[in-house]
């Protein structure tokens, strides 16, 4: 059985002696007898339209039912153990510690994300051609299947720090315009193909190779393009 809390305990002890408290009234005629009365008078009190002698019939009335309640012994012995109560309970507070209960929230574990759609998508076949088109900056990462890719950078604001070029292809050529303020490096593979960087041409076969861009190591935007091809070239101009 559960243990019984602090209210539930007075509560029962109130329900026990107000049920006494009933019962030693209706028994002891003495202490009934001016209960009635005074119960009588506060209803009379109710009713009575004289404003002025109002007041006077709820004191009597209120003062002979107190006497009634106050002269039993049941209301004494409650006031008596209410107070034995009260000082076993100054004891306990008085020797032991005060306790302070702290309630925490657990923490949410999980992470609140948000799922964007960049503005380059994925295409399995067909040229893509994103030139004098404003958008809005998000890494690169794509792939196509048969076609060719022209993507121009210069047509929207690079952030400071470096941004990643991420295409795949099949077969088909890839042309990057990228802004001559920017510092680029870029790492190409590619089955058969012509990789131009810069007016600087190379012929590949099976090879993985890698260019940067000469300048002060301190440039603010720098762009990061990898790109692989099965068949085609691959072209990195300034615009």
């Amino acid at each position: 059985m559960k243990n019984f809390s602090r209210n539930s305990k007075m509560g029962w002890a109130i329900l026990f002696a107000g049920i006494g408290l009933a019962l030693e009234l209706l028994i002891n005629w003495r202490l009934f007898v001016p209960l009635l009365i005074g119960c009588f008078i506060i209803y009379y009190w109710k009713s009575h339209k004289h404003k002025e002698s109002k007041k006077i019939y709820l004191i009597i009335g209120v003062s002979l039912v107190m006497i009634a309640i106050i002269s039993t012994a049941v209301f004494k012995i409650f006031i008596f153990a209410a107070a034995i109560y009260a000082l076993i309970q100054y004891s306990k507070t008085k020797n032991q510690p005060k306790r302070i209960n702290v309630y925490t929230i657990p923490p949410d574990h999980q992470t609140k994300v948000t799922r964007k759609t960049p503005f380059i998508k994925n295409m399995l076949s067909g040229n893509r051609r994103v030139v004098n088109e404003i958008f809005e900056w998000d890494d690169i990462n794509i792939q196509s299947g048969f076609g060719n890719t022209i993507i121009d950078l210069g047509m929207t604001m690079l952030p400071p720090g470096e941004s990643v070029v991420l295409i795949r292809g099949l077969v088909g050529n890839i042309q990057l315009f990228v802004p001559i303020d920017a510092s680029v490096t870029i790492n190409h593979s590619a089955i058969s193909g012509k990789l131009n960087i810069f007016n600087q041409e190379e012929e590949l076969l099976n090879s993985n190779v890698i260019y940067y861009s000469g300048g002060d190591d301190k440039t603010s935007r720098r762009i990061k393009i990898v790109t692989s091809v099965m068949f085609g070239d691959v072209e990195v101009r300034r615009t």
